[in-house]
Order: structure tokens, then C-alpha cells, then sequence
């Protein structure tokens, strides 16, 4: 099992990225023909504005300029996106092209068509125009489609583009006055613009309802911890309870929030803590922000089990499938322990993969990172290559036989959130002295085999579902207490048999 010196190792090689790569640089002829296809020169401007005045064999094109230069914001990846725009000396944006990036789902999940329809609607926009993602309609705002899974994707890029093309128009007072001011003068005319809202703010505040939905659920979801012990107590209920909460994660969470965390998140968060932390880039998802915060201190708290117990819509399938399959008669198959406890090792070695890859490339671990069926089910749900769809199913399917498959051995997101669990403050689960010595009740019931033949819980693995604690308490299912049962039914019968002798 990984320890604290893995841990480490992980931790610096993530710290090591802060100097991986770097894209600011002037601005080329090639990268200028990218959005002026006749241009022939590329001057620089000598202004408060790292632009670039571009020329073809007879006029004036323009003035391009790259995004990384003027704005950088760290975007899903946790690293910019670098476009080039191209701005007319009318004011109106001629075009905008990607340079680089490092986005998942733009290199897994979106096609060339989605990407270049999104872009072509920055064509024609005014430098005084407020560009913002589905803004239609706000006042004072020009709004744009997004790219639906690529919310962050596409709400960083047009932010980025926005403040670009503002401080360029600022800086060279374009388009022109009728005294129009040579390039880099100091006393160009100032576009003065209205205060905007953070991109993060519009996306709270459009998604209002789907915040107060899921808080309303964290909410409930830490009286079930806090009240466990009466809950479980109940089993009826705890367990209507917990294939209502299932159901609410699946279609709720996943697909209609498409709030699905995944490992990728993390790799992210690490790069943008070495290569410039931003909050706003953080905030762009609101559904999922708060998930992250509820597990950054239920992990703490508990372990890493609420989120894959709870929270996690794939589990939650998985968890579903498993309890239909058994309901339905299905003889789930368990793994012999030997195989198993070295099968729990592959997610940990993907985990290890992806940091490595993502030391040189993003998009490299994202290609690794599609080990996740996450974003073929709750993002894209299913539209994608057979190959993706059908890995999918499958996990889905195999979960009939053996219980969340998936979880257990393949997510590198649970291997990466189990590292903390080790640091978790509160030991709710209760264990008898009888436990694995000799019972095998709870071992043999733990769809994750997260019980050691001797008793102890392991809580790197545990999913937190208190199915073992639902058995701890009940007088029938767990020995120790049946055989009290039994002993304290006898003792009844025989004070009624003594008292109907004396009567």
C-alpha cells in the first residue's frame, strides 16, 4: 500500500511543473498568418500593451497579439490557454485562433467543428463589447453559446480574450479617434468601460438553483454521518434512505449537473498551485467547487469513503447495478483476498502514471485519464467512439458480478484521495472485540472487501456505505449479538416456565 513517502514524491514532482513549460513569447509571422492569412510583416508596438502591428504587401491588416502575453488565466488543465486575436483598425475582431492549450476535453470529447464554431462567434465583436458565455439577454453583456462539458474550457478562453482585446483597445485607443494617435503614443484615448462581474459570480449566480438542490443534500448528507448510529439502528429506513440519496447522486449530480470529480481535477489544482493559483478559474464550476469543498473536509473528517460511498455518480451506478443484481438473484463472484489485495494496486500505479505524464503534458495524461468512464457517461452520455461507450457499459455491467469493479481497482481518484484519509480525524465505525476473532459477518458483506480477515477496517479502501454498521447493531445478522439474543430469549423462557409451573 502507498505511504507517506509516495506521498511526497507525488507532492514534489507536482511542485516541479511550476517551471514545465512556458508560452509567452513575441509574437511570429506564422502565428500572425494564423488570423491574417496575407500578412508579410510583424511589427511590435512600442506601447503599455505587448501587441503587434501586422501588414501584408499593400495596407495595414490590423494588429494581432496572443492571449498568454496580455491575459494568462489557468483554465481546467490548470495551465492557459494561448490564442492569438487578430483586431481591425475598426474595432471589430477579425479572428481568433488556439496557439497551444492543454485542455482534456478538447483533446478527448469536443471535434474540431464544436471548437471552431465557438470561436467564430468572437468574429465581428467590438473591443467595447463585453463577450461572456451565455449572457443572452444580460444587459450590458454580449453573449456567446458554450460548449456544453467544456464549461470551464470555454468560459476561460472567452475572459481571456476579453481582457486582451480591452487592454489593447485601451492601450492604443482603437478603434481610432479622427486625430488618430500613432501606435504607442501615450496619449491615445482611453476606452473607459462599466465594471464587469467575475465570469465566476455569473456562472453562481445563473446556477442558483442547482447550488441550493446540492447544498440541501450535503446538508443531509452529514445528519446521516452525525446520526449513523441511530440511523443504521433503523434498517428499513437507512436503507430506503441510501437508494434514495444513490439515485439523487446518479441523475442529479451526474447528469444533470454533470458534476462527476474526477482525477484530472486534482492534476489540475497541483499545476495551478506551481504555475500561478487563481480562485476565479476555481469558482468557474460552481456544483463542483462545492463538492470538492465538502470532500476537501469530509476527507478530513471521515476519509475519502463519503465522496466514493456518497457522492460519486459512477459509484453510485455501480452501487445501484449491484443491489438490482442481487435483488434480481444474482450470485455476485468475490475475488479470492490474495488477488484482490494486488489487484487494489492498479489504480495506485495509474495514479503514479498520470502525474508523470502530466509533468510534461496535460494533454498526454488526459489521454491516459479516459481510464475514467466519467466523461463518456455523465458529459458526453455515450456520444463518442464505440470503443469509449462500450468500456464504459462494461464496467457498468460487471458491477452486476462483482461490486463496484471499477472503484476498487481502476480509480486513480480514490487511490489519490485515499493518501489523506490517513490524516482523517473521527473513527465512527465501531468493531467488537469479536470481530474477525472469529467473526467473518461484516468481511463477508463488504462489497469492497475493505475488512481484513482480523477485524480491522481498512479505511484507505472503505467506502463509508455503514453497511457493516447496520449489521453491528442488528440482533439477528451479527453473531455476537444473536448469541446474546438467544441467551436473553432462553433466560425468558425459562422465568415463564418457572412462573407457569408456580401457577
Amino acid at each position: 500500500m502507498p505511504d507517506r513517502p509516495l506521498l511526497a514524491f507525488l507532492w514534489t514532482l507536482l511542485l516541479l511543473t511550476s517551471s514545465a513549460h512556458s508560452w509567452a513569447a513575441e509574437l511570429t509571422l506564422e502565428q500572425a498568418q494564423r488570423v491574417f492569412p496575407s500578412a508579410e510583416t510583424v511589427t511590435p508596438l512600442n506601447g503599455k500593451a505587448p501587441a503587434y502591428s501586422v501588414r501584408s504587401a499593400r495596407k495595414n491588416l490590423g494588429y494581432a497579439f496572443t492571449t498568454n502575453e496580455l491575459a494568462p488565466i489557468s483554465a481546467y488543465s490548470g495551465k492557459p490557454i494561448n490564442t492569438v486575436v487578430a483586431l481591425g483598425e475598426d474595432g471589430l475582431i477579425k479572428a481568433v485562433e488556439i496557439l497551444h492549450h492543454e485542455e482534456p476535453i478538447l483533446v478527448l470529447g469536443l471535434s474540431d467543428a464544436d471548437m471552431k464554431a465557438f470561436i467564430d462567434q468572437f468574429v465581428g465583436k467590438k473591443t467595447t463589447d463585453r463577450i461572456r458565455v451565455g449572457a443572452h439577454g444580460r444587459e450590458g453583456y454580449i453573449g456567446i453559446d458554450g460548449i456544453s462539458g467544456a464549461t470551464i474550457t470555454t468560459m476561460v478562453l472567452t475572459s481571456s480574450v476579453n481582457k486582451s482585446v480591452h487592454r489593447v483597445a485601451q492601450a492604443y485607443g482603437i478603434p481610432r479617434s479622427s486625430t488618430p494617435a500613432m501606435p504607442g503614443m501615450s496619449d491615445a484615448p482611453t476606452l473607459i468601460l462599466a465594471e464587469e462581474i467575475p465570469a465566476w459570480q455569473f456562472m453562481w449566480e445563473n446556477r442558483a438553483v442547482e447550488l441550493i438542490v446540492v447544498s440541501l443534500a450535503l446538508l443531509l448528507l452529514l445528519a446521516i454521518l452525525f446520526f449513523q448510529d441511530w440511523l443504521v439502528e433503523h434498517t428499513v429506513l437507512f436503507h430506503r434512505l441510501r437508494v434514495g440519496y444513490l439515485l439523487f447522486t446518479v441523475f442529479f449530480i451526474g447528469y444533470y449537473c454533470s458534476a462527476q470529480l474526477s482525477v484530472i481535477n486534482l492534476l489540475a489544482f497541483f499545476h495551478s498551485i506551481g504555475g500561478g493559483f487563481s480562485w476565479d478559474t476555481l469558482l468557474m464550476a460552481p456544483v463542483v467547487f462545492l463538492l470538492w469543498a465538502f470532500v476537501a473536509i469530509s476527507i478530513i473528517l471521515w476519509g475519502r469513503g463519503v465522496y466514493c460511498g456518497w457522492l460519486c455518480p459512477f459509484g453510485a451506478a455501480q452501487d445501484l447495478i449491484s443491489k438490482l443484481a442481487n435483488r434480481l438473484g444474482f450470485e455476485g463472484y468475490r475475488i479470492p483476498p490474495r488477488v484482490h489485495e494486488r489487484l487494489w494496486a492498479i489504480k495506485y500505479f495509474i495514479l503514479i502514471a498520470l502525474v508523470g505524464l502530466s509533468l510534461d503534458s496535460m494533454v498526454n495524461a488526459a489521454k491516459l485519464a479516459e481510464v475514467e468512464p466519467f466523461k463518456t457517461v455523465f458529459i458526453l452520455h455515450f456520444m463518442r467512439e464505440p470503443i469509449f461507450a462500450i468500456y464504459a457499459l462494461g464496467l457498468l455491467a460487471l458491477s452486476a458480478v462483482n461490486s463496484k469493479f471499477y472503484c476498487k481497482y481502476l480509480c486513480p481518484l480514490g487511490a489519490g484521495l485515499s493518501f489523506v484519509t490517513r490524516f482523517r480525524i473521527f473513527d465512527w465505525l465501531r468493531r467488537r472485540n469479536q470481530c474477525g476473532k472469529p467473526c467473518q459477518s461484516c468481511a463477508h458483506q463488504c462489497q469492497i472487501a475493505a475488512i481484513k480477515p482480523t477485524g480491522e477496517i481498512i479505511d484507505n479502501e472503505c467506502h463509508y456505505c455503514l453497511e457493516c454498521q447496520v449489521t453491528y447493531w442488528d440482533q439477528h445478522r451479527c453473531p455476537p449479538l444473536a448469541e446474546k439474543r438467544k441467551k436473553r430469549e432462553n433466560r425468558e423462557k425459562k422465568a415463564r416456565g418457572v412462573i407457569a409451573s408456580d401457577s
